[in-house]
């Protein structure tokens, strides 16, 4: 495949940035001079809104008596105008009448999802991609599967219910389009070798795209720090961290450079990149920023991200890219972003997000709803050139969107046009399209964006302690207020959780969620797991001790608040079972024979490594979930069994990590004394037992195979 240099097209350097401010200043001059345009577009949204209110499917034609090839028709027609839209705005070119033929009776395309969709999260988003594709068959479905398996799974919960698998897989969806649009007419065979390709590059796509969405909060510096280096480098990042998302992001890198080398597809990089600058800039606006600079700034940089993504979607699916792409995807990018903000400005309003429709109407540089009208009809005649059927498509489309944002909540034609300046065309459109429709929409619908909750079964047990830390944090601050905050938390930050968070907190909670039961309760032993580990950690170091004995006190004084929701002798028997854990014969003695272990002092045998991390590890992980059990009021035999869990996954832990560390190790470790074949024999047989004692249990057991799953295969 040729390399295509879009330098010249604006995306070296910082030319993007002034190619999207020329764009905009061309849009400007372009509306200003061509107000009967505009309003003869808005003319063209209101005479599609009789047959939007309808809300009418072929079925309901049928079922209301329209002869049938006349309903056939309407169909037909809405299937062509949903093509073209589609084709027009993908690909930025008008296809011609034999190819929307082929889009709107090619077998391999679906107008509309044809099976039931799953009620699994990774299930839902491949029928959006199909869907978004309208491809019948994906090539390569079964590992796209497995990577939005562990996409799903990797995700921070927030970014889940924010919807960012629908986003993924409109993002993987919009690129199948365009390379199956790049293959009409060809045999299936070229076209499905075609697909098969880009199938990667388009995840690789989406898992860039998800990262750039998380907010710049310090849990997400990992994921940040990694992506600019797939965007940039040539090579696959070395030392990836202990984290299911960065993992995600380096497999998704070796794999775009599996199929789309870095040498010969530096633009498609490029283009990435861009998109990460424009959102980064946006990420680190303030409210004042924003006044400062006027509304065309903040607006440059979201058409830059939505134009920047298209183009890299258009490098991926076509064979050969024309070479203007930058200018047709911004004036696009313009178009779809003013329609997007304003369906979503509630919500931006409310998370803090700036766009033109939550900037006060003077700090803008025009008023974005009438904008929203003009940048369509701008598009329309400046890169379609005035072509009427795409007008149309796009007219029809953006009406029903309309309907239906006015349709779900009444008084908000009055709430715009309270706040725009608007022309008398635009005002009797959203009052007609805020007209009850013939077919009521339902009430208290979620948004499409919004994601359904993902079962904790689903989620990678590091992703679950990131999860959960703030709820362990919640936990820390409310019921250790009296341990001397900033002394306890000062130390506390030395408890090693990586990104993921604190482990042993999330191990009671991993119970917790199997037992299906509120931990709120439970929230003075989840301070208090975290304070006792922390606190032995601090008798390592000399100048630490009296914070280490400060916390396990706290943690003694948090269990007896248990008293409050639980019966006396479930909290004795916890209080009790953990101070066996703590004391001299387990925990003290481990960190003990640990230190030996750091000093160099080898044990005689291969048993003498097992009482080490037996007195440790399994100790730790044995402190987490038997009280928690305990508390519970889990029957006998399944405390044992969650103490065989224990023992085993801890030896599992730090055999895992013996073999981690390899032979330039800075302390004496069993792979080294014994053997990698020795220690790997080990770890197996540890871990066949965790996951029998895990057999036993009546309760929901995934979070923790899960858990011991990650101790025997973590990477570092």
């Amino acid at each position: 495949m040729p390399q295509h240099d879009f330098s010249a097209a604006g995306l070296d350097g910082d030319a993007p940035v002034g190619a999207a401010r020329a764009a905009l200043d061309a849009f400007r001059s372009w509306s200003g001079a061509h107000a009967d345009d505009v309003a003869a577009h808005v003319y063209r949204w209101s005479s599609h809104l009789p047959e939007v209110l309808e809300r009418r499917t072929l079925l309901h034609r049928l079922r209301r008596g329209l002869a049938p090839e006349a309903a056939r028709a309407a169909e037909r027609a809405r299937l062509r105008r949903r093509a073209l839209r589609r084709h027009a705005l993908a690909l930025g070119e008008i296809p011609s009448p034999e190819v929307l033929d082929r889009l709107t009776a090619d077998p391999r395309r679906l107008p509309r999802p044809a099976v039931p969709v799953p009620v699994d999260g990774v299930g839902t988003a491949l029928e959006r991609v199909r869907f978004s594709a309208s491809l019948q068959r994906i090539p390569g479905l079964g590992t796209l599967r497995e990577r939005m398996t562990r996409l799903y799974a990797a995700l921070p919960e927030e970014a889940v219910a924010a919807g960012a698998m629908d986003r993924a897989a409109r993002t993987i969806g919009g690129v199948l389009a365009v390379a199956s649009h790049d293959t009409l007419g060809e045999d299936d065979d070229t076209a499905a070798a075609h697909l098969r390709r880009v199938v990667p590059g388009a995840y690789a796509l989406a898992v860039a795209q998800a990262v750039i969405d998380l907010p710049a909060h310090a849990r997400h510096d990992a994921h940040h720090r990694l992506l600019p280096h797939l965007l940039t480098e040539s090579e696959p990042a070395a030392g990836v961290p202990d984290d299911p998302l960065a993992e995600e992001l380096h497999t998704a890198h070796v794999l775009l450079l599996d199929g789309f080398p870095f040498a010969g597809h530096r633009a498609l990089y490029r283009a990435t990149e861009v998109m990460y600058l424009a959102r980064a800039r946006a990420e680190r606006r303030t409210r004042e920023d924003a006044v400062r600079d006027g509304g065309d700034a903040l607006l440059a940089d979201a058409v830059l991200e939505t134009g920047a993504g298209a183009i890299a979607a258009t490098l991926l699916g076509r064979r050969n890219p024309p070479a203007d792409l930058l200018g047709p995807h911004l004036a696009a990018a313009l178009a779809t972003r003013f329609r997007h903000d304003l369906l979503n400005r509630v919500r931006d309003a409310v998370t803090g997000r700036l766009t033109t429709f939550t900037l006060a109407p003077q700090d803008l540089d025009g008023d974005p709803l009438h904008d929203l009208f003009a940048a369509e009809a701008h598009l329309v005649a400046t890169v379609f050139g005035g072509d009427a059927e795409v007008a149309d498509a796009l007219a029809r489309h953006g009406a029903g969107r309309l309907a239906d944002h006015l349709a779900r909540r009444g008084g908000r034609v009055e709430e715009l046009l309270e706040v725009h300046r608007v022309t008398p065309e635009i005002e009797a459109l959203l009052r007609s399209a805020a007209r009850p429709p013939r077919r009521p929409l339902p009430t208290g619908s979620p948004g499409p964006e919004r994601g359904r909750p993902r079962p904790p079964r689903a989620t990678d047990p590091r992703t679950f302690a990131a999860d959960r830390s703030v709820f362990v944090d919640a936990a820390l601050a409310r019921h250790a207020a009296g341990n001397d905050a900033r002394g306890p938390r000062g130390v506390l930050s030395r408890s090693p959780g990586g990104p993921e968070g604190p482990l042993r907190p999330a191990l009671a909670l991993m119970l917790v969620e199997g037992a299906a039961v509120d931990p709120e309760p439970l929230a003075p032993l989840v301070a208090a797991v975290e304070l006792f580990h922390t606190g032995s950690l601090a008798f390592d170091e000399r100048a630490s001790h009296l914070a280490g004995i400060a916390l396990v006190s706290g943690g003694y004084g948090l269990m007896t608040r248990l008293a409050a929701t639980h019966p006396p002798e479930r909290v004795v028997g916890a209080m009790a079972r953990m101070g066996t854990l703590l004391g001299p014969e387990r925990l003290c003695r481990g960190r003990y024979l640990d230190r030996l272990l750091a000093r160099g002092e080898e044990p005689a045998d291969a048993a003498g490594f097992l009482e080490v991390y037996t007195l440790t590890a399994s100790t730790e992980i044995e402190a987490a979930l038997a009280p928690t059990a305990i508390l519970l009021g889990l029957p006998d035999h399944e405390v044992d069994l969650l103490t065989a869990y224990a023992h085993h996954s801890g030896i599992v832990l730090r055999l895992r990590a013996d073999l981690l560390a390899g032979p330039g190790a800075d302390r004496p470790t069993l792979a080294a004394a014994h053997g990698r074949a020795t220690a790997a024999r080990l770890l197996a047989g540890h871990r066949d037992r965790a996951e029998a004692a895990l057999d036993g249990l009546a309760l929901d057991t995934a979070l923790l195979r899960a858990a011991l799953d990650h101790f025997a295969t973590r990477r570092g």
